[in-house]
């Protein structure tokens, strides 16, 4: 059932919104009553007294407003005035006990955020007391999320959400205790957005003597927004009775979604399609898009643009695409104009590569990840390999943070360094000196390496330390080595051989204080290396040493000047930014120039030290520098731009930048043509078929001769609704014996970005950190099978494939025991047309015959 109001009509005409807009769906079932203790509707006009309208078995009390006064109520809900904890703020009381000895819950809110609360401490309601012993909570800062603690702050079970809320929008915030599955899980809208394992229930709060909304346990300013609808269930509701919620109090909102919806599609840009596939702004995952434009497709997620773009030299096509932005079922369409850009060439600066960590407190997700930017757009970000981990370490702390990525002309190889540090689940010390205590004092000095020719593959990881010299000799007392970075420098040694100088963040303690016990602080270091192995590292000395805390630095470099951005953590300068024109820049001598300080506070509400990690490029495509900040804890990177490094940086707003939540401290690179499709082609989801034939052989033929008669490659499907790519394939033969006739089942595994080591695990499945017998694997790699069919006859002719009229493997047969077969036509042409082939980094049928047996993509280390 569909309805519109006369009112609705209105307003959202006068907005311009299309008439679909006008429509609201009506929930498919009512709120459910069954287990409904508590439902404050803020309907009201006049008074202190909040109605509880529940009236089934267990219904409590209703509830006052504290402070409160007519001009509050807006007859659909109460406005919070917020301020500091000892102001007159208003806020409610709800009655006591109201959850007490209940074992699962749900609370919903039906609330609208100002913008202080995205980043100011609060609790939009609370169920406890009034210390901050023991509590269950919601709170919409940074990304929201609701927490349950019977051991104050250190203690709480938090289930975030992904995203930040928006302000000066209505949302339903819905916080869920299940004691028969152990778990606290938020919904935002309806849609469940996160959820944490926890055995606390609401009966675990024992002291419920002052529930409230608006007030928090802790000196936190009161809440500040609005409150049209609170609930409270002794019960857990399911999914369906969530969403049901939600579309009822959407609809007393309808106008403000209206405009909501309008707002997204209002914020979006023109589009470019520069590439033959790409996804189109979401705004978060709002907006869906359609076309009359010739030449461009939709894909049916309602995201992927597919079009065929001229050839170079050729003017670009234009047209006009529909953004359709809904918003809890209110929908606004706006027309946006797109440009189809013609090709460029494969040795053309085109796009660009970002490895990155994710924060995630619930789960061992301090791990490698890598986006590919959206074309060339530096300001939209696709994670590779499903946003899920390429690389894990199985060394030291199996923890990886930090990671930045660098190249080394000379040898054309690329480097990941990263921190040896795991957070949640690692190491965290013992007595009155853990966690971050612990480990800048005292844990790993090591660094993580990978490194590869092709930015698809990479190797083994290895570890350097940066304490000690060439030969693995301590040199220094260094806490910690974290937010390791580095540039190439050319010409670093006297006789014009270049060299990598590296810096990174350590507490430095005296000489003979092996353990780490006199004062010290985090300053920035430095070394040098030409390719990331202790064999070639020095260790240098201070880089940054301003007497406090100093972390993350990271350089850009323009002309004759190089430009160092670091984060200070004593003096309230935040991320801040200096500059020098000295050639040797990092030598002790270098005198430097302070451009700018607390840089990206603003993401942070002004707060300098909510900003760190910072992460510098520059575009290709013009005169735009960009700097992105990592909002701690758990938001990400935000951009910052500017077109003069002498001017500073300033806040990029943009609707149209979009990377996953929780992208933190990494490293961002610039690609070629080339390069950007060699990655995105190697950006898998699955074989197009698992089966790859019979290669038919005669016994005795070599390991060579089997390994050239399978497929060289295989048909996947590509991410983000780009088709379909041909692979190389490494094949496993350690189970075919050719002096046996028979037939030997052989697994290959695909080299896409996802065969890569990103999972691990010990004995007995065991993922902590100082786990026995640990064994690298991927959990997403995407395997082949076939079949080696070994014939006790002298000359044999493959079966063939009755349907195609070829042989089944795609080979010739072979005329004795020890003939080579060459590698089949086809599959050479589908390698070459992959991009691997031209770029040197496949390995062709000729180079499977030389390497024999494929790798096995298991490695097992001892802990």
């Amino acid at each position: 059932m569909t309805f519109s109001t006369a009112k609705v009509a209105g307003i959202l005409a006068t907005m311009g919104v299309v008439a679909s807009a006008l429509l609201v769906t009506a929930p498919a079932n009512a709120v459910s009553a069954d287990g409904l203790i508590g439902e404050y509707l803020f309907t009201q006009n006049t008074g202190n007294a909040v109605a509880n309208t529940a009236t089934g078995p267990g219904a409590v009390a209703g509830g006052k407003v504290v402070n409160g006064t007519d001009a509050q109520w807006t007859g659909s809900s109460l406005v919070f005035t917020g301020g500091a904890k000892d102001s007159a703020a208003n806020w409610v009381e709800l009655p006591d006990n109201i959850l007490a000895g209940k074992t699962s819950a749900t609370i919903t809110t039906e609330a609208k955020i100002d913008p202080s609360m995205k980043t100011a401490n609060h609790f939009l309601w609370n169920i406890g007391g009034d210390t901050n012993a023991a509590y269950w909570f919601t709170t919409a800062r940074d990304t929201a999320r609701t927490a349950i603690t019977t051991t104050s702050g250190g203690g709480e079970v938090n289930a975030r959400a992904a995203d930040a809320l928006d302000a000066d929008r209505w949302y339903s915030l819905t916080s869920v205790i299940d004691g028969a599955s152990g778990t606290i899980t938020y919904y935002v809208d309806g849609t469940r957005v996160g959820q944490a394992d926890t055995e606390l229930t609401p009966a675990s709060i024992t002291d419920q003597s002052l529930n409230t909304i608006g007030r928090s346990p802790w000196p936190d300013p009161f809440f500040k927004g609005e409150i049209a609808a609170f609930r409270v269930y002794d019960r857990a509701l399911t999914v369906d009775e969530i969403d049901a919620v939600s579309d009822e109090d959407a609809l007393v909102h309808s106008e403000s979604l209206g405009e909501a919806a309008r707002a997204l599609v209002d914020g979006i840009a023109p589009v470019t399609l520069d590439d033959s596939s790409l996804a189109l702004p979401t705004v978060g995952g709002a907006v869906s898009w359609t076309t009359s434009s010739p030449g461009i497709t939709i894909a049916a997620d309602g995201v992927t643009a597919t079009a065929v773009q001229p050839a170079a030299g050729e003017p670009a096509i234009t047209g006009f695409l529909t953004a359709t932005a809904t918003v809890r079922g209110i929908t606004a369409s706006k027309e946006i104009a797109v440009a189809i850009s013609p090709l460029v060439a494969q040795t053309d600066d085109y796009g660009y590569l970002m490895v990155h960590f994710v924060e995630d407190s619930a789960g061992y997700a301090e791990k490698i990840y890598l986006d590919v930017s959206r074309g060339d757009n530096p300001e939209q970000w696709d994670p590779l390999n499903g946003g899920v981990p390429i690389l894990a370490s199985d060394l030291g702390t199996t923890g990886i943070r930090d990671p930045y990525l660098t190249y080394n002309p000379e040898t054309q190889t690329y480097y990941i360094i990263a921190t040896d540090l795991r957070v949640f689940g690692g190491d965290s010390g013992s007595g009155s000196c853990t966690t971050w205590c612990y480990w800048t004092k005292n844990a790993s000095t090591k660094l993580n390496i990978w490194e590869s020719k092709d930015l698809v593959t990479w190797g083994d990881l290895r570890q350097i330390d940066m304490a000690a010299d060439a030969e693995g000799k301590t040199v220094a007392q260094l806490g910690m080595a974290w937010a390791p970075e580095a540039t190439w420098v050319d010409d670093y040694y006297p006789d014009g051989r270049g060299a990598f100088v590296v810096y990174w963040a350590s507490n430095v303690f005296p000489a003979e204080d092996t353990a780490h016990d006199s004062p010290s602080y985090n300053r920035v270091l430095w070394g040098a290396t030409t390719d990331f192995t202790q064999g070639s590292y020095s260790y240098g000395g201070d880089f940054v040493n301003t007497g406090g805390n100093t972390i993350d630095t990271t350089i850009i470099q323009s002309d004759a000047t190089t430009y160092r951005i670091t984060k200070d953590n004593s003096f309230g300068d935040g991320i801040y930014m200096e500059s020098t024109e000295a050639t040797r820049w990092w030598e002790p001598e270098t005198t430097w120039t302070t451009v700018q300080t607390t840089i990206g506070a603003v993401w942070a509400g002004g707060n300098a030290g909510g900003v760190e990690g910072p992460a510098v490029f520059k575009s290709h495509s013009d005169d735009t520098w960009y700097l992105y900040v990592d909002v701690i804890p758990a938001t990400g990177y935000r951009p910052m731009v500017t077109n003069d490094l002498d001017d500073g940086w300033t806040q990029l707003t943009s609707a149209g930048f979009e990377m996953a939540p929780s992208t933190k401290h990494g490293g961002i690179i610039s690609l070629t043509k080339a390069q950007y499709d060699e990655v995105r082609s190697a950006d898998a989801t699955s074989a197009v078929s698992a089966e790859l034939g019979i290669s038919s052989m005669v016994q005795g033929a070599t390991t060579e001769a089997v390994a050239a008669s399978l497929p060289a490659t295989a048909s996947v499907n590509l991410a983000y609704s780009r088709g379909v790519a041909e692979l190389p394939v490494d094949w496993d033969l350690s189970g075919v014996d050719t002096s046996v006739a028979g037939e030997y089942p052989v697994t290959g595994t695909v080299r896409s970005i996802g065969a890569n080591l990103n999972d691990w695990f010990g004995a007995g499945g065991s993922t902590t950190w100082n786990a026995a017998d640990k064994q690298l694997s991927s959990s997403t790699v995407i395997e082949v099978t076939a079949t080696v069919r070994v014939s006790a006859d002298q000359a044999v002719v493959p079966p063939v494939d009755p349907g195609t009229g070829v042989p089944e493997t795609g080979q010739p047969g072979t005329d004795g025991p020890d003939a080579s077969i060459p590698a089949s036509p086809v599959a050479a042409d589908r390698l070459a047309a992959t991009g691997f082939a031209t770029s040197g980094t496949a390995v062709l049928a000729g180079l499977l015959v030389a390497a024999g047996a494929a790798a096995l993509i298991r490695r097992r280390r001892s802990a």
